[in-house]
């Protein structure tokens, strides 16, 4: 599944204004900056960030007939705007002042959705180049309403993007989803390394390391125990999606001057 970059990209760099809790005055807000390009995007420093943009354009499908009914009770979102959404059976609601997320609320609860999880994933060890609030939904006569919502085939997610400076206010409208995977919303979203070359795979070894030592199913937080036994960056080939770092063990018998990784995720298909 797949969702074009324009739609996505309204709502991850959504202007969500300025709040009493943003000094983005002065570090700058997310919606000001350039929306990134692909799933990756890599520091000068060698840490690599998942993109929200990226994850959601290459990994999720919008939810159409939900995104629409979402799209006209948020309006402009200009305050004593009148707006309203009309469900499948024809009944229109009000959704006048209604702030962004209170729209999400009531457009799934108008469609008979009940809320089963929210959390934000600034909660979390993560990789994600921005945060966002998250919301799973289920039709109130689930299988999974009182279960294990994971594996509910019927979920709706809304993403709600945190678009400005501090996290404690500045997020966008919701984005009604599903995602590609095993599970309704994906569990680790990290990063994960893998050797690149057979030198870098045989220096792993060497260290009883086992090949998948530092993805996402092996570790909570594979970039940090990845970085602490490679500190010293060397290069990034964007052109093959590997970086290269100084091999720690430089200069005795056998061992390579650089060693190679490559940068992946997992879904969980």
């Amino acid at each position: 599944m797949s969702i074009d970059t324009e739609t996505v990209v309204s709502i991850t760099r959504q202007n969500s204004g300025r709040h009493l809790l943003d000094s983005g005055d002065y570090y700058g807000r997310i919606y000001d900056s350039p929306a990134p390009e692909g799933l990756f995007a890599v520091t000068d420093d060698g840490n690599v960030h998942l993109t929200v943009t990226g994850l959601l354009t290459e990994h999720a499908t919008v939810v159409g007939y939900i995104q629409e009914m979402l799209r006209d009770a948020w309006g402009t979102g200009k305050r004593g705007e009148k707006t309203s959404f009309t469900t499948p059976d024809g009944e229109e609601h009000d959704a006048t002042d209604l702030d962004n997320f209170a729209i999400g609320v009531a457009v799934m609860e108008a469609l008979g959705y009940e809320r089963v999880c929210r959390d934000n994933t600034y909660n979390r060890e993560t990789d994600l180049d921005q945060e966002f609030v998250w919301e799973v939904w289920l039709p109130e006569h689930s299988d999974h309403i009182d279960g294990d919502w994971f594996y509910a085939e019927d979920a709706v997610i809304l993403i709600y993007a945190h678009t400005g400076c501090d996290v404690r206010g500045g997020y966008s409208t919701p984005l009604a989803v599903e995602f590609d995977g095993e599970y309704a919303f994906p569990l680790d979203l990290v990063v994960g390394f893998y050797p690149a070359d057979e030198e870098t795979e045989a220096w792993m070894e060497r260290r009883d390391f086992e090949k998948d030592r530092f993805e996402g199913h092996y570790t909570h937080h594979p970039q940090y125990d990845f970085r602490q036994e490679v500190p010293d960056f060397v290069r990034h080939q964007a052109e093959n999606e590997v970086l290269v770092f100084k091999n720690p063990q430089a200069g005795e018998d056998g061992e390579p001057a650089e060693l190679a990784f490559g940068y992946t995720f997992d879904i969980r298909e």
